[in-house]
């Protein structure tokens, strides 16, 4: 529940001053085409903090944005700027239908069940989709009982984690697998876990973060409550990398360690590389 009780519309939104940018200075621009997320992960503050539901933009008004960011610059590459895209379906075919139109390149984070949608997939090529980040935590079950408070949805989800990467990139879209380390129940296991998922989805690219207790979520009062954080309500240890609590199947030095041995494999040259020749080729495949 969003703690201020705050809800703002965004059909209200006003049409964001692009004009005052120097397109020169930026290899990206911010549309928001939805706020919040059908979710509640717990380590999450997105949807506990800024909406207490989830509310999307009128697709004409997008549409607008995007224009006049094109007014500014002849060809952009376009973030969508929220928590889940597509978690309105029908609304998100219309605006990709539109954005076919546009001839933009974009990139938007969205959860795995946009693999259970075929037409969906290919709207978001056709209308220019690149790149789609993916909140997956983790490619076990270790660690993600919970995680998802309401439903439990990622652990329900995890069994099918691989086959949908693999269909999602077979579409022409590849995936950006965002990994959390240090959550509950993970082993030292998990770094080795995460390297082997890599290769074997063949995904395109991978972010890690260290579970971070970011104050007002309820992973901060959980861990509050059990007397697991070692530096209370400090910001400065909100960075996604540093370790301010004691996880449970590990020390805090060995995640620190793990996730540096972990991230030099993973994005050592030869295996990005090795990674992406493995998109290119499945999607040979898929064409022929």
């Amino acid at each position: 529940m969003n703690r201020s009780g705050y809800y703002f519309d965004l059909a209200d939104a006003p049409m964001p001053r692009f004009e005052l940018l120097s397109p020169e200075k930026y290899n990206r621009f911010t549309v928001q085409t939805s706020r919040g997320c059908p979710h509640l992960c717990e380590f999450c503050a997105s949807s506990v903090l800024l909406t207490p539901k989830y509310s999307v933009k009128p697709v004409e008004k997008v549409i607008a944005e995007i224009r006049r960011i094109k007014s500014i610059c002849e060809h952009p590459f376009i973030e969508f700027a929220d928590d889940n895209s597509f978690a309105a379906r029908a609304h998100y075919k219309k605006l990709l239908a539109a954005l076919r139109d546009e001839h933009v390149k974009w990139f938007t984070e969205a959860d795995i069940s946009i693999a259970d949608d075929p037409e969906l997939l290919d709207l978001m090529r056709e209308s220019g989709c690149r790149q789609v980040l993916i909140g997956l935590e983790s490619p076990t079950v270790a660690g993600l009982n919970g995680i998802e408070i309401r439903q439990n949805w990622k652990l329900k989800r995890q069994p099918s984690y691989l086959a949908a990467v693999r269909f999602i990139q077979s579409r022409g879209i590849t995936v950006n697998g965002c990994f959390i380390f240090g959550m509950d129940g993970q082993t030292p296991a998990i770094f080795d876990d995460v390297v082997r998922f890599a290769e074997q989805a063949g995904l395109y690219d991978v972010q890690v973060t260290v579970m971070t207790a970011f104050p007002g979520t309820p992973l901060y009062d959980r861990l509050e409550r059990e007397g697991r954080l070692t530096e209370k309500r400090n910001w400065r240890k909100c960075t996604l990398f540093d370790v301010n609590y004691r996880p449970t199947h590990m020390t805090a030095r060995e995640l620190e360690l793990g996730m540096i041995d972990m991230a030099r494999r993973l994005y050592e040259p030869a295996f990005v590389e090795s990674r992406r020749r493995t998109f290119k080729s499945r999607m040979r495949d898929d064409e022929n």
